[in-house]
């Protein structure tokens, strides 16, 4: 019975790092995988695409989905970085472009939110025509890319402290106060009651219009944030930057354990759902397994992703009778 017990407490929970585990013993067996600066790289390339889970995962809980994060990676580093080299030289310069990159983010994404919410919208719609929207946007301003940007903006994305990527940092910050807010918070509760109970939540006093636009405003943050230290780690800001990265966002979430009917999910859960995807792109770099074969193995993670929640969300359902 406690057996029964504890495998169900390690499947419901954290069956993610079980997983990862599989993966390290694996990585074992292949040659460089375990080199120290490997691991670094590892977690260096999963940084940008954690900041897109996060907010992901936090539209998610609340019931709603967001597809314009992948759209939102590549447009806050491009309003940012044209502003600062064409439209305003004189006032914007590559740190206040820096401060600037997360903060267009976050109106974007509160912009989409208002949208969704106050008119009662379905935001898988408006997310995807603001996807097209921003993805138009950044193709016609940078059609060719800009390379050669100032080391004060590329700053978070490329330099080392004590030999780790500063990229790494931030993403951990990022998540630390994510926890705070989620776990610690009012906050936190606000968004899992919502999740669960949107009436419910509203006759208990939440402000869930407010709550759902904040929602979405802190996703769009991460993601063009994420966005900033992929141009960063790339040196050069393009026009498919982070394109069709939706899929890898949405299959990090799911694996982590978060439902698509809202209300449940965890931060650990997706946090080391992104370090499985960044091992399992790792391993086959290494392995050399060639691109299109890469595409269908991340489909069958998407899958497996799939099945698991749902796996998951029925052994919830059972124990909780």
């Amino acid at each position: 019975m406690m057996k029964g017990g504890l495998l169900l407490y390690v499947f419901e929970r954290h069956l993610i790092w079980v997983l990862l585990a599989v993966l390290a013993l694996f990585g074992l067996t292949v040659q460089g995988f375990t080199n120290p600066q490997n691991l670094l790289n590892v977690l260096w390339a999963a940084a940008p695409l954690g900041c897109m889970v996060l907010g992901l995962f936090l539209v998610l809980l609340i019931k709603e989905v967001d597809l314009s994060l992948e759209s939102t990676f590549a447009f806050g580093p491009t309003v940012a970085i044209v502003a600062m080299q064409n439209w305003l030289p004189d006032l914007i310069g590559p740190v206040t472009a820096a401060i600037l990159t997360p903060i267009i983010g976050l109106v974007v994404g509160g912009a989409a939110g208002l949208f969704a919410v106050t008119l009662r919208v379905n935001a898988f719609l408006v997310t995807l025509a603001t996807l097209l929207l921003m993805r138009g946007v950044v193709i016609w301003l940078i059609p060719e890319g800009i390379y050669y940007l100032p080391s004060e903006y590329t700053y978070l994305g490329e330099q080392r402290f004590f030999g780790i990527p500063i990229a790494i940092f931030v993403w951990l910050a990022l998540y630390l106060v994510a926890y705070a807010l989620i776990e610690r918070h009012r906050l936190g509760k606000e968004i899992y009651a919502i999740g669960n109970n949107e009436e419910a939540a509203f006759v208990a006093g939440v402000k869930v219009k407010r709550t759902k636009i904040l929602c979405f405003a802190i996703a769009g943050f991460a993601a063009a944030l994420g966005g900033m230290l992929e141009v960063g780690r790339l040196q050069s800001v393009v026009a498919d930057l982070g394109q069709g990265s939706i899929l890898m966002v949405f299959a990090g979430t799911i694996l982590g354990g978060t439902s698509l009917s809202g209300g449940v999910g965890r931060l650990s859960g997706v946090f080391g759902a992104v370090i499985v995807i960044a091992v399992i792109e790792n391993l086959m770099n290494l392995i050399g397994i060639e691109p299109s074969i890469r595409q269908m193995v991340f489909g069958l993670v998407l899958l497996v992703a799939i099945w698991l929640a749902s796996l998951q969300d029925r052994i919830a359902l059972r124990a909780a009778r």
